[in-house]
């Protein structure tokens, strides 16, 4: 049976969730022998995310309506995992943002309503990882950073009004996704994502594969 290697990538906008994920796919495909990837799928938010925008938008999204997209997703790890039965090739999947951040936004979910889907993803040997950040980091990235983007100017504010509330609501955003981490069944890592975001990659590389953890300053070498 081939192994199973799916890393759900979850924290606050702007932490470096897409960065890291974007590293890790391109040293992916990097390592194989051309013709030699194996069995890939990568989940960005337009799929994990995105299909909520519109009922969110409108004021009509329901509980239901956003667990069946959590069931969705679920599915489709649970069929690639028993898939695997049939051969000795491994699988490889990289999720961008899932139930953590449906509990947060959209909000119409709790975590005793996902918890359910957090144990199936965990039989499937999913694995979490979480990316953390300081206040001044959350300041830096998620609102410095981004304050002429369409995200702080139209999304993020009914999140607050004024630039110092958008970042308190993400300071205790931040806080809620560790207590939900705490509360997953997922095997899980949690990564201060504070300085440079390239420099979390190598040790999110090792939790993905299962490989050693690096020690401080070590980078891993590519493999096939």
């Amino acid at each position: 049976m081939g192994a199973f290697h799916a890393l759900l990538v979850e924290g606050v906008p702007g932490i470096g969730k897409s960065t890291l994920i974007d590293a890790l796919v391109r040293r992916h495909v990097a390592c194989a022998e051309p013709r030699r990837v194996q069995s890939f799928l990568h989940l960005a938010q337009t799929h994990t995310y995105g299909p909520l925008a519109p009922a969110e938008d409108a004021g009509t999204l329901t509980v239901e309506m956003n667990l069946a997209l959590l069931d969705r997703i679920a599915e489709t790890l649970e069929w690639l995992h028993a898939d695997l039965r049939h051969g000795g090739k491994p699988c490889f999947v990289l999720i961008d943002s899932l139930h953590l951040t449906h509990c947060l936004r959209p909000g119409v979910a709790a975590w005793a309503d996902v918890a359910p889907i957090d144990r199936r993803l965990a039989e499937t040997g999913c694995k979490l990882l979480l990316l953390t950040g300081s206040e001044r980091t959350i300041w830096s990235r998620t609102v410095e950073g981004r304050a002429q983007s369409q995200f702080i100017l139209e999304y993020a504010r009914k999140l607050g009004g004024t630039q110092e509330e958008i970042h308190a609501h993400f300071v205790a955003e931040n806080a809620a996704f560790v207590r939900m981490f705490g509360q997953s069944a997922l095997e899980k890592r949690s990564i201060a994502n504070d300085s440079v975001p390239e420099t979390a990659v190598d040790e999110a590389w090792a939790f993905w594969r299962g490989e050693p953890k690096p020690h401080a300053g070590d980078f891993l070498t590519m493999k096939a």
